[in-house]
């Protein structure tokens, strides 16, 4: 076989790997804000505040109500993400920040957590 011939089947398998993959993940990623948010808080909250948001030995539940939107508002909440927060109520130590989520994806986040929070099935 030529190496143009394996050029073209080596372009055509790429091809349809990336269709696949596109097809099963959707092209862009997570379509919706939940979708988003859930990704995000599972690449990066989950492994402290559990993939459930049940907590862990790292970090606090955030089902608890104290992390609800009557006690914690969703601008405390950006600013504990972009922050970081002190040890308060439990002693898992303190949260670090986590500058590297930006605007976007810490709203993307909230909207995730207080969908679970409320217990709301996904839009």
């Amino acid at each position: 076989m030529s190496v143009a011939g394996v050029r073209l089947q080596l372009s055509l398998a790429v091809t349809v790997v990336a269709a696949s993959i596109s097809m099963a993940c959707g092209a862009d990623g997570p379509r919706t804000t939940l979708e988003r948010g859930e990704a995000t808080y599972g690449a990066n909250c989950a492994q402290c505040h559990g993939g459930d948001l049940s907590g862990t030995d790292r970090g606090p539940s955030l089902l608890d109500p104290v992390y609800g939107p009557d006690q914690l508002t969703d601008a405390e909440f950006a600013d504990a993400i972009r922050n970081g927060v002190e040890e308060q109520l439990w002693e898992f130590g303190p949260m670090p920040a986590n500058g590297a989520i930006g605007d976007v994806q810490i709203d993307a986040i909230i909207d995730f957590v207080r969908s679970e929070q409320s217990g709301a099935p996904p839009d």
